[in-house]
């Protein structure tokens, strides 16, 4: 069976059990690459199941194991994965710096598709951190430009509205406003 079919009708224990199968497969067999991808989409039913830190140790597996196969690729797609779940734990800075990892190795991959999804990801995260609006603006320009490269139009002008959704929420705040993160540093201080 199809593992992704599951997840498309929602059967995510089913996906679960399909991704646990091909990953246990893959490492009888030895197919450390095989075992790789099945630790990536393990992680990523994970994260559909909402089980942050059993996705991150899947996607961790995932990275290394592309790491000693040397599979740059599959690393990064690994590194992006990991971004996603490091922010679904809540800890950002950690998401951040796997999210600029990805989107980096993809690029340097010319995987510009991925990339763009990359930086998408990167940017959401910033936003779900608090982060400078001006940082979430430039990572969903880069995000358009990837896409620009990889010829994905639809995508590009998707990542170009939030860009300029980014640009209107900046332009209607007060010059003297103050942003969630730095209310927060001043109370304690």
């Amino acid at each position: 069976p199809n593992p992704e079919r599951f997840k498309d009708l929602r059967r995510f224990d089913d996906a679960l059990h399909a991704h646990q199968t091909a990953r246990d497969l893959h490492q009888q067999t030895g197919d450390t690459h095989g075992e790789a991808d099945a630790w990536n989409n393990l992680g990523t039913t994970l994260k559909d199941l909402r089980r942050f830190d059993d996705a991150l140790h899947a996607h961790q597996t995932a990275r290394d194991l592309h790491q000693q196969t040397g599979d740059t690729h599959g690393e990064a797609i690994a590194w992006n994965n990991l971004g996603t779940a490091y922010r679904g734990l809540g800890r950002f800075d950690e998401a951040v710096v796997a999210g600029k990892q990805a989107a980096a190795m993809l690029a340097a991959a010319r995987d510009w598709f991925r990339t763009g999804e990359a930086w998408g990801e990167l940017a959401t995260t910033l936003t779900a951190a608090g982060a400078d609006m001006g940082q979430v603006r430039e990572a969903w320009e880069q995000s358009a430009q990837a896409y620009t490269q990889a010829g994905a139009d639809e995508e590009a002008d998707a990542s170009r509205e939030h860009a300029t959704n980014m640009e209107i929420v900046e332009a209607q705040l007060p010059t003297d406003a103050v942003r969630p993160e730095e209310e927060v540093a001043s109370e304690s201080g």
